[in-house]
């Protein structure tokens, strides 16, 4: 399923979620700000199974995302409408464009010189004056092949820890090492969500998260998570009872994934077995 995610989210199925002059309406209709589905339905004039449909391919794709029953759009969202605002600038300087082609038997100064008197926006003309081999494709191939081959390289049993009492966060990953896992160990949240942010793909089969810390805490943490790998399972571990408390604070939580502290050894890889479809190698001190 991550692995999945990684080439789900793919230039093609960007710029098909938008592309025809409906889905177009409603991404721009977002842009502005935060705007709910009744706004939408009206402004479009779509059936609600043609509005739903080109809306679900948008948020799918990344572009656009849901607070509080309002659409806005995502990171991603503002920079793909950023661009085609470019290209929409474009079209509107069409006829000049179709002028500086018509330069093309002149040196590279005067098509410069053509460049400067005919078009007045900045970005255009900065993007005119660049060859295309530095217009960083070269980029986008190879981050493309990166992106497909950390998928590929994408080992499994990976595990990351959030845990401040550091005796507590040694003990449970001698214990996770002794039975095959790979563990990365955190005892600041922070530092915790920088790394998981730098992987920049999806990378762990569990994230194990204490709940009371110092700064972030572990339901802050597993949200910020949650916003950017929806995917990612996630266990919690503490010292209270505080089952009942996370469930009514994130009611998708399987409560099996409440892990009290203090817990035996062989008790807590029995639930991590269960939070993680993947039985690793197991470590042994064969000396033979």
């Amino acid at each position: 399923m991550q692995n999945e995610m990684v080439s789900s989210k793919s230039l093609p199925k960007v710029l098909s979620a938008i592309a025809d002059a409906k889905s177009w309406l409603i991404f721009q209709s977002i842009a502005p700000g935060f705007v709910e589905s009744d706004v939408l339905l009206e402004k479009t004039n779509l059936s609600r199974k043609q509005y739903y449909s080109r809306i679900s391919a948008i948020i799918d794709a990344g572009l656009v995302t849901r607070k509080n029953k309002k659409y806005c759009l995502t990171s991603l969202g503002k920079i793909v409408y950023g661009l085609q605002i470019t290209t929409q600038n474009a079209l509107n300087n069409y006829w000049k464009l179709r002028a500086i082609d018509s330069f093309d038997d002149v040196s590279e100064r005067e098509q410069e010189q053509a460049i400067e008197n005919l078009i007045d926006d900045e970005n255009l003309r900065e993007l005119l004056a660049k060859k295309c081999y530095d217009i960083s494709t070269s980029n986008v191939v190879e981050g493309s092949s990166c992106i497909h081959q950390q998928a590929e390289e994408r080992t499994h049993g990976n595990i990351m820890m959030v845990e401040d009492e550091p005796d507590v966060l040694f003990a449970f990953k001698t214990i996770l090492i002794s039975e095959g896992y790979n563990v990365d160990t955190f005892a600041d949240s922070f530092e915790a969500l920088k790394h998981f942010v730098k992987l920049n793909r999806p990378y762990y089969d569990l994230v194990i998260l204490d709940i009371r810390m110092s700064g972030m805490n572990g339901i802050q943490l597993y949200q910020k998570l949650k916003r950017i790998d929806d995917h990612v399972r996630v266990t919690f571990v503490s010292a209270l009872d505080a089952a009942e408390e996370l469930i009514s604070i994130l009611p998708d939580l399987n409560p099996s994934h409440i892990i009290r502290k203090p817990i035996a050894a062989r008790d807590f890889i029995n639930v991590i077995k269960k939070a993680v479809p993947y039985v690793p190698m197991k470590v042994t001190n064969d000396s033979g």
